[in-house]
């Protein structure tokens, strides 16, 4: 057996052993702490909150619990942006609080392939604005995976 027929030998060997795991997955949890310090623009505020998101990769909603105390200053939005890895900014892209912005934040959507690829890469944060704050008071870039 030459080079190449073993080296596709062994890809065809380990694609087949990781489908069973990949084909049984049917969802993906995101976390993120949200606070001043990960703003990108100087925030001075003491507020806190957590994001724990849960993707059902069979219909590709988005869900989301958000929990948050101590703002400034009433607020304005709360969205999902990206692309932007940690301290860069991204486009909102999902409006975590179509019904008001009253902790907790709960709800869901359906997101595309793209938003997608954001949240698995890791592109993705949880902005939350407020009237003194308008870029955004508190944030938390998501990681791919559940609350520690």
């Amino acid at each position: 057996m030459n080079r190449r027929t073993a080296v596709a030998a062994l890809l065809s060997i380990t694609f087949a052993m990781g489908l069973p795991a990949y084909a049984q997955m049917t969802s993906r949890e995101f976390h993120a702490d949200l606070s001043a310090w990960n703003q990108t623009r100087l925030t001075e505020s003491g507020a806190l909150g957590s994001a724990d998101l849960q993707l059902d990769l069979a219909t590709l909603t988005l869900s989301w619990d958000i929990q948050f105390s101590g703002l400034i200053s009433n607020p304005t939005a709360a969205s999902l942006h990206g692309p932007a890895q940690p301290g860069a900014n991204g486009l909102p892209f999902i409006d975590l609080a179509p019904a008001g912005i009253v902790s907790p934040l709960k709800g869901s959507a359906v997101i595309t392939e793209a938003q997608i690829q954001y949240l698995l890469a890791g592109w993705a944060y949880v902005n939350i604005t407020t009237e003194r704050w308008p870029y955004g008071e508190i944030r938390g870039q998501l990681d791919v995976g559940p609350r520690d």
